[in-house]
C-alpha cells in the first residue's frame, strides 16, 4: 500500500515538472504577491491552509491558525521563478498557553524586466521591482474550542522609479473537533494606495477551509479562495507520512488563473525540518521551486 502511494506521488510530480497548467487571462491586482505562500510546506499543498497552517506559516492564510504542536518555530524560505524573480522570507512564532504569536519578513525581487512603448523586438529598457512587507501575528484560543487571530502588514513596493506603501490587515477564526478542523479569515484589508498616479487598493481577501487527518498517515485540507472582484478558486492538498520523520504533499489549485498542480516533499531530524515544493505556472512564467528550513523543538 505504502508503495502504491510513492508511486502515485512520484508520477504527479513529474507530471507537474513536465507539464503546462491550462488557467490564464486574470489581470493581477495590487499587491497580488500578497498572495505568495512563504512556506515550502504549504506551496506543496496548493496554499490550503486556512484550517490549519500552524506556527510554520506564521499566519500567512489565517492569523488564527498559529497554534501548533510545538511551543515555538523559526525558519527561512527560498523561492525562485525563472531566472529573474526571486522571493524569501524569515520568521518566527511562539505559542505560550492560550495566545501565540509570530513575525515575519518577506521580499520579492524581480530584475531585468522588459520595458516597451510598442510591439518592439527589443525593450526601450530594463527595470527592476521590489516588493517588501513585515507582518505581526498575534491570536488567542477561546476553551479550547475556537481561536481567533489578526495581522497587521506594512508593505512596501517600488517598480522602476515609483514607489508606494501601505498598512493591511487580517482576522480569522479557526476551531476543530476530533480530527476536523475548520477556518475562515479576510486578508488585506486596508485603504488605498497611490502608485504613481494611479489609486488602487490591496487584493482584499476571503478564505475559508477544512482539514482532516487521516489516521496517523496523513491528512486532507481543502480551501476557497475568492479575491474581491475576482473570480475564485479552490486549494486542495494531501499529504502522505509514511514514515515518521518524511512527508509527501500533493496540491490543486482547480479555477486559478497561473496553476494547478503542485507537490513536494519534507523530512525532519531531532526539531530541524526542510521542506521543497515545485509548482508549475502557465502564462510563460514557467516552474516555481521553492525550499524551507525551519526549526521547532521537540516536547
Amino acid at each position: 500500500m505504502k508503495l502504491k502511494v510513492f508511486i502515485l506521488f512520484a508520477f504527479f510530480f513529474v507530471s507537474i515538472a513536465l507539464g503546462q497548467t491550462i488557467y490564464g487571462d486574470l489581470v493581477l491586482p495590487a499587491g497580488a504577491f500578497l498572495w505568495l505562500t512563504p512556506s515550502a510546506e504549504i506551496e506543496a499543498l496548493g496554499g490550503a491552509s486556512s484550517a490549519d497552517g500552524g506556527l510554520k506559516s506564521a499566519g500567512f492564510a489565517n492569523p488564527a491558525s498559529l497554534f501548533d504542536e510545538s511551543a515555538f518555530a523559526a525558519g527561512a524560505s527560498y523561492c525562485y521563478l525563472q531566472s529573474q524573480t526571486f522571493n524569501s522570507n524569515i520568521y518566527s512564532a511562539k505559542a505560550y498557553k492560550n495566545w501565540a504569536g509570530a513575525l515575519r519578513l518577506f521580499l520579492i525581487d524581480s530584475d531585468d524586466i522588459e520595458a516597451r512603448s510598442g510591439p518592439t523586438e527589443n525593450p526601450d529598457y530594463t527595470f527592476a521591482s521590489h516588493q517588501l512587507y513585515m507582518q505581526l501575528v498575534a491570536a488567542k484560543r477561546f476553551q479550547n474550542i475556537v481561536d481567533i487571530g489578526a495581522s497587521a502588514k506594512w508593505i512596501h513596493e517600488r517598480i522602476d522609479q515609483d514607489s508606494r506603501q501601505g498598512w493591511v490587515f487580517d482576522i480569522g477564526a479557526a476551531g476543530g473537533y476530533r480530527f476536523l478542523r475548520a477556518g475562515v479569515a479576510v486578508q488585506n484589508h486596508g485603504k488605498e494606495v497611490v502608485f504613481s498616479k494611479y489609486r488602487e487598493r490591496y487584493p482584499l481577501t476571503y478564505r475559508a477551509g477544512l482539514s482532516a487527518d487521516i489516521l496517523d498517515y496523513g491528512s486532507i485540507s481543502a480551501d476557497y479562495i475568492k479575491p474581491d472582484r475576482l473570480s475564485g478558486w479552490f486549494a486542495l492538498g494531501a499529504e502522505y507520512r509514511p514514515v515518521d520523520f518524511a512527508a509527501l504533499r500533493l496540491g490543486f489549485t482547480p479555477g486559478h488563473d497561473t496553476r494547478n498542480i503542485s507537490a513536494g516533499f519534507g523530512v525532519s531530524k531531532s526539531g530541524i525540518e526542510l521542506d521543497y515544493a515545485l509548482v508549475n505556472y502557465s502564462e510563460g512564467l514557467g516552474l516555481s521551486h521553492q525550499v524551507t528550513l525551519s526549526y521547532r523543538p521537540r516536547k
